[in-house]
């Protein structure tokens, strides 16, 4: 749609990089804001694991989508740095956080441990919801043909789009759309259910499970099958692999995070 925002003389700026800085804002934000008022934690220290959180996602992501697309960044090295225009795997991010967090977290009592990580959890949902449109606009995560759908839309031929040159120009399936609004409704059920069963780590335990199943079904709709590597043409992505052991490990945190645990427990 508008892979690149604007331009100031010879430099662009591109619409991936600047709404993936929006989502990091919205959700740090938010995180910061929730964390201060219903755990008294130092909004300063939230804000900081928030940050590291980027960094480290956003390595993991690529690290993840570079090993999907081996070949390509083989024969151009450099690809591998340009963030920038695209090319991020979210469960990469996800895996690399959640095992930087199972590190960090034990070592910093004041953070409330399993209590901070359903905030966490919490603002995950809120940047999903606007990092998908980094996606949308940049034309990456596009999604089959659908000429009957109502809502389909159509990429436009000729520009720096990430969308195959064959599936512009046609109506498709916007599932990068799909992943935002998958994300907010992620949100609200999370919220609510914070609020009923404010049993520390259930509510992280939830999102990984309800992620997972929501990951997969918006997954039957994707059309870059080269992109996001399938490992059965045609029937199973690398993402929907990946959400088998995201949603066991869920469960898990969602069977053990019993409600007799003490509220603010971590360990």
């Amino acid at each position: 749609m508008y892979p690149v925002l604007f331009e100031i003389g010879s430099l662009k700026i591109y619409s991936f990089g600047t709404f993936i800085v929006i989502a990091f804002l919205v959700s740090s934000w938010f995180v910061r804001r929730r964390a201060v008022r219903t755990l008294e934690v130092d909004g300063e220290q939230a804000f900081n694991v928030c940050f590291i959180l980027l960094f480290i996602g956003l390595a993991g992501a690529r690290m993840l989508y570079v090993l999907i697309e081996y070949e390509k960044h083989v024969e151009q090295p450099m690809s591998m740095f340009m963030i920038w225009r695209g090319g991020l795997v979210w469960y990469g991010g996800l895996i690399a956080g959640l095992l930087w967090l199972a590190w960090y977290l034990p070592r910093k009592d004041e953070l409330k441990g399993w209590a901070f990580l359903d905030i966490l959890a919490l603002g995950a949902c809120l940047a999903i919801f606007v990092g998908r449109w980094a996606s949308f606009l940049s034309g990456e995560n596009y999604g089959k043909e659908a000429p009957d759908l109502a809502w389909a839309v159509k990429f436009p031929i000729g520009d720096e789009t990430q969308v195959a040159p064959d599936k512009r120009g046609i109506p498709l399936h916007p599932t990068q759309l799909y992943h935002s609004l998958h994300g907010l409704v992620l949100f609200g059920l999370l919220l609510l259910y914070a609020k009923r069963n404010p049993h520390p780590g259930r509510t992280a335990g939830l999102f990984l499970m309800l992620y997972a199943i929501g990951r997969s079904i918006v997954e039957i709709w994707r059309g870059d099958d080269e992109a996001r590597g399938m490992v059965i043409e045609g029937v199973l992505s690398t993402s929907q692999l990946i959400s088998i052991p995201i949603f066991f490990i869920g469960l898990a945190i969602f069977l053990i995070r019993r409600p007799s645990d003490d509220l603010y427990a971590h360990t």
